[in-house]
Parts: C-alpha cells; sequence; structure tokens
C-alpha cells in the first residue's frame, strides 16, 4: 500500500513563553526487513526554526529544534508518504544479544508486578514463540476493555493491569510487560493505523501504537496488535518507531520556560494514494 500521513501538532499558551525546546519522532521508519519504505518526509514549524536531526540508540529518526522568541503559539506539521507490505525480504535477523536483553526487561512503564506475573504463568507451556505471543495478544484482545481517558501517557502496566481497561498504548504495554516476564524479548511500537478510510469526514484519526516480538532469527520482529480483533499488523499500519516503552517514543516531547499553562491539540489524518483496481 502506499500510504500518506498528514500529523499536526499545535501547542497554545495562555501568556508569552520563550526558550521552547522540542523533540520529535514522527518521522516513519525504513525497515531492514522491506516491510516499509519512506518515500518521503517533510517537517514545518510555526514560528520558523532551523530544525535539526539524529538517530537515537534504537534507531529512530529525531528531530529537533528551538524557540528562542517569545510566542504564544507553536505548530508542527509532519507529512509523510509511505509504502508497506506483509512481504518480509528473506534474510537472517539475528539481534544483537545486549540489544535484545533491553527488551527482555522492566522499562519505565513495563512493571512485572504480580498480576502480570499470574498473567504470564498462564502462557508458559513450551510452544513455538509466534504461537504463544499470538495467543497473549488474543487474551489481552478479548479481555481488557478499550476506554479512552481513564489512563494517560504515564500509565504503568500495573496501572493497567488493575483498572482492566485502557487505550493502545496500555495494552501494548501489557503485552510487552507479559512476554519478558516470559523471556521473550518485546519492544513497544508507535505509529499509525489506515482505517480504510472509514473515518467519517472531519473526525481526526489518531496515533497507534502496539509491540513487536522477536521470534528468532528466521522470523525476525513480528509486530502484534492487542487492541484490534485483527491481532497480527499488516500493510495498514505505518511504524514510526520502536523502544522500550512508550518513553523512548514519544512523537512530541519538549519544554520552555514561562510561567503559563499550556493546551495540546493534535491532528492526524491517514489516506491512501493506491490507486483504484
Amino acid at each position: 500500500m502506499i500510504l500518506k500521513v498528514e500529523h499536526t501538532t499545535v501547542f497554545e499558551y495562555e501568556e508569552p513563553v520563550y526558550e521552547t525546546a522540542t523533540e520529535v519522532r514522527l518521522h516513519p521508519a525504513t525497515t531492514p526487513d522491506g516491510t516499509q519504505l519512506c518515500v518521503s518526509f517533510s517537517l514545518q514549524v510555526n514560528p520558523p526554526a532551523p530544525i535539526f536531526e539524529y538517530t537515537d540508540f534504537y534507531g529512530n529518526k529525531v528531530h529537533h529544534f528551538n524557540l528562542l522568541q517569545s510566542h504564544k503559539r507553536v505548530e508542527i506539521v509532519a507529512t509523510s508518504v509511505v509504502e508497506t507490505t506483509t512481504d518480509k525480504a528473506s534474510h537472517q535477523n539475528d539481534e544483537d544479544v545486549i540489544r535484545l536483553m533491553d527488551f527482555s526487561s522492566e522499562s519505565r512503564y513495563v512493571h512485572f508486578d504480580p498480576a502480570i506475573c499470574e498473567l504470564a504463568n498462564q502462557f508458559r507451556s513450551e510452544g513455538e514463540t509466534h504461537e504463544r505471543a499470538l495467543e497473549i495478544c488474543r487474551h489481552i484482545n478479548s479481555t481488557f476493555r478499550y476506554e479512552p481517558g481513564v489512563t494517560d501517557v504515564h500509565s504503568t502496566s500495573a496501572v493497567v493491569m488493575a483498572l482492566g481497561r485502557g487505550v493502545c498504548q496500555d495494552f501494548a504495554h501489557i503485552m510487552i510487560a507479559v512476554c519478558r516476564q516470559l523471556g521473550i524479548p518485546t519492544r513497544y511500537v508507535s505509529g499509525y493505523l489506515y482505517g480504510g478510510g472509514s473515518t467519517p469526514e472531519g473526525q481526526d484519526e489518531a496515533s497507534h501504537a502496539w509491540c513487536e516480538v522477536y521470534c528468532g532469527p528466521e522470523k525476525g520482529w513480528c509486530g502484534f496488535d492487542p487492541t484490534h480483533k485483527t491481532l497480527l499488523v499488516d500493510e495498514r499500519y505505518i511504524k514510526i518507531g520502536s523502544g522500550r516503552d512508550y518513553a523512548d517514543v514519544p512523537p512530541v516531547r519538549g519544554t520552555y520556560k514561562g510561567t503559563s499553562s499550556e493546551t495540546l491539540k493534535v491532528a492526524v489524518r491517514v489516506s491512501s494514494l493506491d490507486k483504484p483496481v
């Protein structure tokens, strides 16, 4: 599929602020397995500012900029075109052992609390990694209730376990915690999901989150989405980046000097550029 993403982030302040420092992780990945290619990417900032970029420890492309003048509004517009497929390139998917250890332990939002350990014990039977991961994904999808507003971006897997409900980020953290408790390397993925044009006109879509499980050198990293009943990641998914949990790949993160309160608005549109058959 050829998909276009338009992601607009607006920060507004009641009173002027200054010395805004912002990091942006909105550049879609070009994956080593050939399932995704970033065809184009543009980033616009208003008020205008020089934009710099670097690649972080997990291979994600990060853009950053500073606004030193006084301002009451910051608008960030990221526009991307990506090509996706479910056909993986045929090559060995060996991973560095140290890197896999990073995706096998607790992290800021992924905790091995008693409830997670108890849930993980249900999936300790011997078996192929991909099949076990699919069972875990299916269990979370059927057991937890999707309900926006009961959690926030700082909610840990322990909090979500206690609530039994949450959103895509929360369900990804639960699956990551269970898999890691079982010794299966699993990482958090941020990105988007194309809804097939089903989003009502005038209504914005949103960023999405899922996870990838390392299924050995032959299969490599495989995507699972515990939020949707399809469970397996396909060509409708657009990957931005991955890390230990949400803390490693927030779409936008920043700070500013000033005493004014801040309001955040985000608008996302994902559309297909495929030619009609």
